[in-house]
């Protein structure tokens, strides 16, 4: 059994080396808080991108920053590797991983850090495979933020991690997904019949990604902060794989907004057309219709974002972008002019003047102002995604968290009520309590109370008939019967039979029918509570004080 969650959280802060940077005496700190004493760190080898352990940095020119920590000792059977995935750092000087961001998680077009993460994880895999002799690994993953996509990203396509956990993180591309895993781009195709994924709408995309990497799934959960910011974000072409979503904090906190969507449209009226706020740009269609302007103004300005955006990563590299934005920084027309043409040419093209157009009008665009009025409103919720945040509320005493299962092969989630599930399992374990009593009391009637009470009968009876034999005039009076001298016909005596029949073989059938039905009533209650229990495992898997009391 590997680290629990609360410890595994505390290790993925160490990645942002705020402070003091992942060795083994930060690690020992960490275990050492919570209460773990029973490590012997000569076990432990450290691998990190930055050259430790391996024979040469990974990722600098991606802004890729990982970590794994290797826990072997084959006298008690552990072999187990942690992977561990930081999340972005926004530094103007080093701006690869705001790059990646853009271009890799929103757009789809960058796959450099996902790559530099496989190249990580597979030279780990093969410095851990030569000491260990090849002996069974354990893979354990976890990031937050940009870490969380990265990490989840990688045990899609390698798919052969045990438990995987994305902290408040960002998304999967699905147009990476089909670039980097030859068998889903396979997959897809076979089901689709074409390999051109932007022709195939994005929820059915999304669905079949779901399928082809159920199994996967099933070793992914999501911990987020209700209410941080980026999970509320629309970006095209992703989802969220897993099987479970926790939820930590106040969950009346409202969702942040959605900048990558425009305006609510009002009830009952189609995405363009809606009735005129207090202000705005609309023009009268007739018939009482006004088309709202700014909407479609604020939809063409994030589709040229994102077209934008796209063109650029599909046409220069993440260290050519930073070195671009680097120059940006101090002179914005500099970096311009020292564009590449062919993304020039790329962009007159395909986009032509209207991001240009778009972005003046956004100027005054009351769908950009009233989105950004929002933001701002909601501007205390960025400190909701910190990773400070979320360990602060997972080890918060009492904090009560909430779980969504996601349901099999669609994109339903489930809220899944823990205090009712645990409640259903023990009311369901006294129901067959109380059917095994009842049995009980059924046997016990069977084979004792039955013969009991019909041997308590025949002697009430036996003792009637001693009383009453030698006087037959006395029983049939009390039966209600009376002879007078002169009865032409009347009894002269009595005679009784002192045998009694057994209990009849019907009134056994009876209750042995009866007993018959509570046997298998229990059988199947007993295989039902069993199956729940395994369920319940299964929901809490990520909660190991919970899943230990389900026993």
């Amino acid at each position: 059994m590997g680290f629990e969650d609360n410890t595994r959280n505390a290790i993925t802060a160490l990645q942002y080396e705020s402070g003091e940077p992942l060795d083994i005496d930060s690690l020992k700190k960490v275990l050492d808080s919570y209460n773990i004493t029973n490590i012997d760190y000569n076990d432990i080898t450290i691998y990190k991108s930055s050259g430790e352990n391996i024979d040469s940095p990974i990722g600098n020119e991606s802004g890729f920053d990982g970590a794994a920590i290797h826990h072997y000792n084959e006298e008690k059977g552990i072999n187990d590797v942690y992977y561990i995935f930081r999340g972005t750092e926004v530094d103007l000087d080093a701006p690869e991983d705001v790059v990646y961001d853009a271009f890799g998680v929103v757009a789809g077009v960058s796959d450099a850090q996902i790559k530099h993460a496989q190249r990580f994880y597979k030279t780990v895999e093969t410095d851990i495979a030569q000491k260990t002799n090849g002996n069974e690994i354990t893979r354990y993953g976890d990031g937050h933020s940009l870490g969380g996509h990265l990490i989840v990203s990688v045990a899609l396509i390698e798919k052969n991690f045990d438990d995987v956990r994305g902290l408040n993180d960002a998304p999967v591309n699905l147009k990476q997904l089909v670039d980097l895993d030859r068998q889903f781009s396979s997959y897809i195709q076979r089901k689709t019949n074409t390999d051109n994924i932007s022709s195939i709408p994005q929820e059915e995309l999304v669905l079949l990604a779901r399928d082809f990497y159920a199994t996967e799934a099933n070793a992914i959960s999501h911990t987020r902060v209700k209410g941080e910011p980026l999970y509320a974000q629309s970006i095209p072409y992703t989802f969220y794989p897993g099987a479970a979503i926790h939820y930590l904090g106040d969950m009346e906190t409202p969702e942040f907004p959605d900048v990558l969507t425009p305006r609510t449209p009002w009830p009952g009226l189609t995405e363009v057309f809606s009735r005129p706020p207090m202000f705005g740009t609309f023009v009268s269609l007739g018939l009482g219709i006004n088309a709202d302007l700014d909407r479609v103004a604020y939809n063409a300005n994030i589709n040229h974002l994102l077209q934008f955006i796209t063109i650029i990563g599909e046409e220069m590299t993440v260290a050519e972008l930073s070195e671009l934005i680097g120059k940006a920084k101090d002179n914005p027309w500099a970096a311009l002019s020292d564009m590449p043409e062919s993304v020039k040419e790329r962009l007159k093209e395909e986009v032509g003047l209207g991001h240009i157009v778009g972005g003046l009008w956004a100027l005054k665009n009351t769908a950009v102002y009233e989105k950004v009025l929002a933001v701002i409103n909601a501007k205390e919720q960025f400190d909701l995604h910190s990773i400070g945040t979320l360990i602060e509320l997972y080890d918060q005493p009492g904090q009560q968290r909430v779980t969504y299962r996601l349901e099999p092969g669609t994109d339903t989630h489930i809220l899944v009520d823990e205090d009712s599930l645990v409640n259903a399992l023990q009311a369901m374990e006294g129901a067959l309590e109380q059917k095994r009593e009842a049995l009980g009391l059924l046997y016990h009637y069977r084979n004792m109370e039955l013969h009991e009470r019909m041997f308590e009968q025949r002697e009430r009876v036996e003792g009637m008939m001693s009383n009453k034999e030698a006087n037959w005039r006395a029983f049939l009076q009390e039966a209600g019967h009376t002879y007078s001298k002169d009865a032409i016909r009347k009894p002269t005596g009595v005679t009784f039979r002192k045998e009694f029949d057994p209990v009849p073989a019907s009134a056994i059938e009876q209750i042995d029918g009866i007993i018959e039905m509570y046997e298998l009533d229990m059988r199947e209650l007993e295989q039902l509570v069993l199956d729940y229990k395994e369920n319940l495992r299964g929901l809490f898997a990520a909660d190991e004080a919970l899943a230990q009391s389900i026993k």
